[in-house]
């Protein structure tokens, strides 16, 4: 999954926007005037959350880190990693270092997590690539349409004091919203035919991993402090 997505992207379609930057640029947005230094660290916080750290090899470095050896200890997956702490505490980590670029990139690679769980598929752990046989409908669908609805935020924030616990709750809101998505190619792939509930649970999806995304970057952060 090299590619930025609904909350990652296929291959075979350029994106205007990635979604991840979406998600993430609203929530530092919103919280950005409590916690100025979001600014300041805004664009690596963002290229973090763009990193696809899943199951699939990788190659390179940013700021000091070998992608592929962070990839593997944190045993990245098709549907997230088994080990979100662990990404957290090489964020705090860095951060208490004084490697504030870094602790800001690892912190939006545990972001992109977080954002994969608010994705059905990924919640429900049904299989897809970001290629032409392999693709699920509902990021394919989300791909083209930024349509995020606020207006129906229907948890509230739990307050972790750690921010990777919001990866398990993460997943779990989302698969109460769709818990029969057991099939990528159940969903439709264009707005045009997506069905009302279809366009509804797309939108709610994008809104609540929207708040998801500034209540977990507002844990971080506080504890940065």
């Amino acid at each position: 999954m090299a590619n930025p997505q609904v909350f990652k992207s296929a291959s075979l379609i350029v994106t205007r926007h990635p979604t991840h930057s979406y998600l993430t640029e609203w929530a530092i947005d919103q919280i950005q005037d409590q916690y100025p230094q979001l600014q300041q660290f805004r664009n690596v916080i963002i290229e973090g959350a763009n990193a696809e750290l899943h199951e699939l090899p990788v190659s390179g470095t940013k700021y000091g880190i070998d992608l592929e050896a962070k990839r593997l200890q944190h045993q990245g997956t098709n549907e997230g990693c088994n080990d979100i702490q662990g990404w957290w505490q090489d964020s705090l980590t860095a951060y208490r270092q004084g490697r504030k670029q870094q602790a800001y990139f690892l912190l939006g690679v545990m972001l992109h997590m977080i954002q994969d769980m608010g994705v059905p598929a990924h919640a429900n752990k049904v299989y897809h690539q970001g290629n032409l046989t392999e693709f699920d409908n509902f990021e394919f669908l989300a791909l083209a349409n930024w349509k995020p609805k606020f207006d129906d935020i229907n948890r509230q924030d739990p307050g972790y004091s750690q921010p990777w616990q919001y990866y398990a709750f993460s997943q779990d809101w989302t698969h109460a919203d769709a818990p029969n998505y057991n099939d990528r190619d159940s969903f439709s792939k264009f707005w045009l035919t997506a069905s009302r509930s279809e366009r509804r649970l797309l939108s709610n999806r994008q809104g609540r991993t929207c708040y998801l995304t500034m209540w977990t970057l507002n844990s971080a952060v506080k504890s940065f402090s």
